[in-house]
């Protein structure tokens, strides 16, 4: 009986010798062909990963949180003040810990936190992996700003949104710059005339605030603003936190100018040049109590004012009856009254001498003058330089004046038809004011066309027109019962500054505020249509650079106008 117990257990031994050699692991890529292996590799549990993320909790401490390592031993917590350059130990935690209050965190800062389970591992473990499939660690960083979310102004918002009259409408949204921030619960508002003297506007709570990463965003009306007044704006969020408000970071300044009603004035001649002066009287009218206040310079009305004057072709046929010498355009000194029809527009710089308030009682031009709502001021006009004189208004066919002024606090043009007697103010542009016009051409095919070119503001910066971009000037057209637009390419050959004298053209063409060039255009194939029957496009394109290596592109229809 014992002997046959011990030929079982020999034959038990080397059963089990048997199976422990047939379960030896599987390595990576390969299949056991054994059934049993295969199972318990099978049930051993993945190598796990840990994630970690910061938040401010309600005492304004940075709280770390993880998920559990079931592999872990212990925990470490570490941080960073400098983006993960150095990191300083915090904390080592038992394993069955899943956060950590960082209580040294201070309001304000950019920090990254990095969390360590050390790992250990079973035997199953060792069986199913190979040791380079065990870490020894664990790790996952986070990052976090421990101050509140950013606020800005949404300045494409605003600029869809028309503004009012007294009113400035400023639209702001909210952003924690990619981190972790608190959240904001409040804006305050700054307001100044200059970026870099800023007073407090308004400070509130903001309703509704949407906790989906700060994508919402609020409006604010001040409606304390001045009509055309330019004013700076600044905003920052803030959050309460242990009932005291934590500010975040105040955003870049905008400058917004305030709507102002459009300025309605008429313009009466009230007194003409004649024998014994050559000074002209003009009242200014401000018609509309709905207006803002218009304030005219001194040292524009001094010096700036200019005057665009085209002499009428009975002038001309008068000058040539009395046999008088008549000074115009070699396009238009010809036998043929005709061509005398369409004499050059001539500029001449004028000057404010004095001024009245009821008409009666003028005075010198000391400062600027102020014409409110309703009001009307009378301007004694004459030719700033020395020998030139006016002619009565009977004896031109265009007559305007032009200057800068002051309507609220924008700065605008101030448009003075004296022979229709009418008066508008016009926006400045940012890329300068240009008048360009037709000044002799034939109508159907030309061989040639004259423009005048105008620098029409005071404050314009120097227009360079380039010798190559004189000889590159694109003309568009349509040919009758035509949609397709044309072009063709016409070369400048010729330049006056008073459309008598003619030069050739040799270089660039340098044109200063105020001034005036004349451009004689010939293509440089074919002939230039021109008002030919049918023809609705005449575009003349002409380039240059505008102040500092500012592009500048002038398009004006030939077609329209004189």
């Amino acid at each position: 009986m014992i002997r046959k117990k011990i030929m079982i257990s020999g034959f038990l031994c080397l059963l089990c010798g048997t199976m422990l050699v047939s379960c030896k692991p599987a390595r990576q890529g390969e299949k056991s062909s054994d059934a049993f292996t295969a199972s318990m590799v099978a049930d051993v549990r993945p190598i796990e990963e840990i994630k970690v993320s910061a938040k401010m909790d309600e005492s304004s401490q940075v709280r770390i949180s993880w998920n559990q390592v079931s592999r872990a031993a212990s925990y470490v917590v570490c941080r960073s003040d400098n983006d993960g350059s150095e990191w300083k130990k915090l904390k080592e935690l038992t394993p069955d810990k899943t956060s950590y209050v960082d209580d040294t965190a201070a309001m304000g800062m950019d920090y990254h936190y990095k969390v360590e389970a050390a790992c250990e591992y079973s035997q199953t473990d060792h069986f199913a992996y190979d040791k380079d499939q065990m870490p020894q660690k664990l790790t996952a960083e986070c990052n976090i700003y421990t101050g509140v979310g950013g606020a800005f102004w949404d300045q494409k918002a605003m600029k869809a949104k028309q503004q009012k009259i007294g009113e400035i409408l400023l639209t702001y949204s909210f952003g924690g710059g990619g981190k972790e921030a608190v959240e904001p619960e409040g804006v305050e508002i700054y307001r100044g005339t200059s970026a870099g003297h800023m007073k407090l506007l308004e400070r509130g709570l903001v309703k509704d605030i949407s906790t989906q990463e700060f994508d919402f965003g609020k409006n604010y009306v001040d409606s304390t603003v001045e009509q055309g007044k330019t004013y700076f704006y600044q905003i920052r969020a803030y959050a309460l936190l242990n009932g005291k408000r934590v500010y975040g970071k105040r955003s870049d300044a905008i400058e917004v100018q305030a709507a102002e009603p459009e300025g309605v004035y008429s313009l009466r001649l009230v007194r003409e040049p004649d024998s014994y002066r050559s000074n002209i009287v003009v009242a200014l009218t401000s018609t509309k109590k709905e207006n803002g206040v218009l304030t005219l310079l001194s040292d524009i009305l001094t010096q700036k004012i200019t005057m665009m004057y085209r002499m009428s072709a009975d002038y001309y046929a008068q000058q040539a009856m009395d046999g008088s010498e008549v000074t115009v355009s070699t396009a238009s000194r010809s036998s043929d009254q005709k061509q005398a029809k369409k004499p050059p527009y001539q500029a001449m710089k004028l000057k404010a001498d004095r001024y009245s308030m009821d008409g009666r009682y003028f005075q010198s031009v000391t400062g600027d003058i102020v014409l409110d709502p309703q009001k009307t001021v009378y301007l004694e006009l004459s030719p700033a330089a020395s020998g030139q004189t006016l002619l009565a208004s009977a004896n031109l066919s265009v007559e305007e004046i032009s200057f800068q002024a002051r309507y609220n606090e924008g700065k605008h043009l101030m448009k003075l038809d004296v022979k229709g007697q009418k008066a508008f103010m016009e926006d400045l542009s940012s890329d300068g004011g240009y008048q360009i016009w037709t000044e002799s051409a034939t109508k159907g095919q030309s061989d040639q066309i004259r423009i005048g070119l105008l620098s029409r503001y005071s404050g314009n910066q120097t227009l360079k027109i380039s010798q190559e971009q004189l000889l590159a000037v694109t003309y568009r057209y349509q040919r009758k019962n035509d949609d397709k637009l044309l072009e063709m390419t016409l070369a400048a050959e010729k330049y006056s500054t008073d459309g008598v004298k003619w030069k050739k053209i040799s270089g660039d063409i340098m044109l200063k505020a105020d001034e005036l060039v004349y451009l004689q255009l010939v293509p440089q194939q074919d002939r230039i249509p021109y008002r030919q029957k049918g023809q609705r496009h005449g575009d003349l394109i002409l380039s240059g650079t505008y102040g500092q290596n500012t592009s500048w592109t002038l398009q004006t229809d030939l077609l329209k106008g004189e």
